[in-house]
């Protein structure tokens, strides 16, 4: 049977119609049964009433009547298919209408002429000795010529069965009509009964299966109270629906906006990963869900760290890298409990890199802070020592050099604290309304390292051909601006020997560009990457003679990235370095 077919056979309407049909089917079996038997016991029974009233008759009309025996019994059945015999009383028979008496047996031990003849009325049937049919006999006791006798009627019973059977062809008649009218009242009680519920039970299979926007039929009697209910159900689910959904929505929101990256896994397989997992691993062409970890693009010493980690009671975290890359990953596994018969566990990865690197540089900014704080103090101390031992030897010249390298370490001691300070001061966050002159601010740079520059033999120039007759404003701290030119042109005047210096300014409606030139012996291509790292120093001797602590450059790129910009670097070697500053216009 075909899954249509048994969904048809299974249907309440069509189980309604079986079941009336089935009850009439019973009725009309009992029906049946009646026509077969008792109805054909009725025939009999009234036939015989019928034989006994003739019987009766004709033993009046026996006994008033003149004429022969023979002639009266043929007289009184004539034009039926009935049989009248007259028995006497010794059993001979006197007369019968269809047969000739004297050739006709003594009748003395027939049941009915026995009782007949004992004056009762008899009754039986049986087939005729003498026709060889089944009959039906009726004997009443009669008188003729003053002495007893027995009239007998009978009758075929074919002719009692003829009967029967067009009383039960008609009855049948009557039956089939009761049967397509029980068929089609069938119908009609099913159609009412069952329409109802099934159009009730089509709603529930929707809702079922999540069309919660189906419209629930509206019903009345008794089934009134369930379609309301089913529609009060329905609102109820759909407002939790909306509820969870939101819910999930607000939950996938967060997630999303995380930067660690979030798997939700079955077992070993992912069920859920928010959007930071795709920035921080590579997303599998199908997605993350239903994927098993040995499956993802995850690092196959990640994918072992969380595969170890999975089905323990308790949470744990492990520090992953660095990789070639150069990057650290910190696993957070942390189990949830059974579920659909498998372990739940959450794992949360962070990128650490940044955390880690700023820790390295941290802890390497200290470890140079300390050892260039170190320095200068060590030679202060070390220079007094010598200087008080020359004045104890009233060695008054190098007394006096040794106070002079005393003021010079002194000199190089602050500039690295104000160096420190100015680095301290440029991590916090800028006033976001901070409007600086450029122009204004390059002249005054220019006009402090004036005399440096002239005492090492070189040309100092400004050049704002560019921006004349121009106001030239960027969006930066004043401050910040003057500690960038401030240590570009030291750096400038201090590694160039012989040349110039020059300071140009370019500007166009969005930005402003300075620019800081030199002729000085350039930087090799290998150190400059790391030329605005704290404490890097490019030829560190010079450096120190020069009184440099390693931090100007440092200073630069904060500043500039402090105020939204950026800063870039060419150089040639023998030829001069370029630095260009580039700042929001304002």
């Amino acid at each position: 049977m075909t899954g249509r077919a048994r969904r048809i056979a299974g249907s309440y309407r069509v189980r309604l119609i079986v079941g009336v049909l089935l009850v009439a089917a019973v009725v009309a079996g009992a029906w049946i049964v009646s026509l077969y038997g008792p109805l054909t016991n009725a025939v009999i029974e009234q036939q015989q009433r019928n034989l006994l009233a003739v019987a009766r008759a004709g033993a009046l009309a026996l006994h008033e009547s003149g004429q022969p025996a023979q002639e009266t019994v043929r007289a009184l059945v004539a034009g039926t298919d009935l049989r009248m015999t007259l028995v006497a009383d010794d059993g001979s028979v006197i007369a019968d209408s269809q047969s000739n008496p004297q050739t006709m047996e003594n009748h003395r031990n027939r049941p009915e002429v026995a009782e007949a003849l004992a004056g009762r009325t008899g009754s039986d049937r049986r087939i005729s000795d003498t026709q060889h049919v089944d009959q039906i006999y009726v004997a009443v006791p009669a008188t003729f010529d003053d002495a007893p006798v027995a009239l007998r009627v009978s009758q075929p019973l074919s002719a009692i069965d003829e009967l029967a059977a067009r009383s039960r062809r008609a009855a049948l008649g009557l039956l089939g009509l009761a049967a397509l009218a029980a068929a089609a009242l069938a119908t009609r009680l099913a159609e009412r009964a069952a329409g109802p519920v099934e159009r009730l039970s089509a709603a529930a299979q929707a809702m079922a299966a999540g069309d919660l926007r189906s419209e629930i039929p509206r019903e009345t009697g008794e089934l009134a109270v369930l379609a309301r209910s089913l529609a009060e159900l329905r609102e109820q689910m759909q407002h939790r629906l909306d509820e969870l959904e939101a819910e999930q929505r607000n939950l996938r929101s967060v997630l999303d906006g995380l930067t660690d990256a979030v798997f939700l896994l079955h077992a070993d397989r992912i069920v859920f990963a928010n959007s930071a997992a795709g920035r921080l691993f590579r997303t599998p062409a199908s997605g993350w869900r239903d994927r098993r970890l040995d499956q993802t693009a995850l690092p196959a010493s990640v994918r072992d760290a969380i595969g170890t980690e999975l089905g323990e009671s308790e949470p744990s975290t492990l520090e992953w890298g660095p990789d070639p890359a150069g990057r650290t990953l910190r696993i957070n596994v942390l189990p949830l409990g059974r579920a659909d018969d498998s372990e739940r566990t959450l794992v949360v990865i962070a990128d650490t890199t940044q955390r880690t690197q700023l820790e390295r540089v941290r802890r390497d900014f200290v470890a140079n802070a300390s050892h260039e704080l170190k320095t200068p103090a060590a030679a202060i101390h070390l220079l007094a020592e010598s200087a008080a031992n020359a004045a104890e030897d009233d060695d008054t010249d190098l007394a006096l050099s040794f106070a002079l390298q005393i003021e010079q370490e002194s000199a190089r001691l602050g500039k690295l604290v104000s160096d420190l300070l100015d680095l301290s001061r440029l991590e916090s966050t800028p006033a976001p309304d901070s409007i600086v002159d450029v122009r204004q601010a390059i002249a005054n740079t220019v006009l402090g390292h004036g005399p440096s520059a002239t005492d090492g033999g070189l040309e100092l120039i400004t050049d704002t051909r560019t921006v004349t007759g121009v106001d030239v404003f960027a969006k930066a701290d004043p401050t910040d601006l003057a500690i960038a030119l401030d240590n570009l042109l030291d750096n400038a005047i201090n590694y160039t020997e012989a040349g110039s210096v020059t300071v140009r300014v370019e500007a166009d409606p969005a930005h402003v560009r300075i620019i800081v030139a030199d002729t000085g012996p350039g930087i090799p291509e290998e150190d400059l990457p790391r030329i605005f790292e704290r404490f890097y120093r490019v030829d560190r001797a010079r450096s120190r003679r020069s009184g440099g602590t390693g931090l100007g450059l440092a200073l630069v790129r904060h500043v500039v990235e402090r105020s939204g910009g950026t800063v870039e670097v060419t150089s040639e070697v023998r030829s001069g370095t370029t630095f260009v500053v580039t700042l929001q216009r304002a």
